[in-house]
């Protein structure tokens, strides 16, 4: 299980470093695919029960006859990049391409936050927001009447 937030910067070569206790959850690879406003990186595996997951509903599967089912599994495959976890750790988050991380407002300071199966990496401020938001919002998160 992945848990945590870690402060960290992108380098001149738009890497940052994994937490130590992330590392030891990837064999070497990790799977990075922009969502919801942050990069979400999985193992392998975790990124196939993810995408596996989505199509779960009603007691059915995904359908490969269903085109709505395909174009989903193929886009998010699309959009998936699989890169190295370099001998110290880092993650080269430059090989998704400029116009990914600048949509995604990943610049400089950046926040990798663990969510369980996965970790995501956030811009510093965005993340920043989205605490407060979860810190006013957590007890209608736990006890609301939804």
């Amino acid at each position: 299980m992945l848990t945590g937030t870690f402060q960290r910067t992108l380098d001149s070569k738009v890497r940052t470093t994994l937490p130590a206790e992330f590392r030891k959850e990837f064999d070497g690879k990790v799977c990075l695919i922009p969502f919801d406003g942050a990069l979400y990186g999985f193992t392998p595996d975790g990124f196939k029960a993810w995408v596996d997951s989505l199509f779960e509903r009603d007691g059915k599967h995904y359908d490969p006859r269903n085109k709505n089912d395909v174009r989903l599994r193929k886009g998010l495959t699309a959009l998936c990049q699989t890169v190295d976890v370099d001998a110290a750790g880092r993650v080269a988050l430059g090989k998704l391409g400029a116009k990914t991380l600048q949509s995604l407002g990943l610049g400089h300071d950046v926040t990798v936050i663990g969510a369980d199966d996965h970790f995501e990496i956030w811009d510093a401020e965005k993340w920043e927001a989205e605490t407060t938001s979860f810190e006013d919002d957590l007890l209608e998160l736990m006890y609301g009447t939804n």
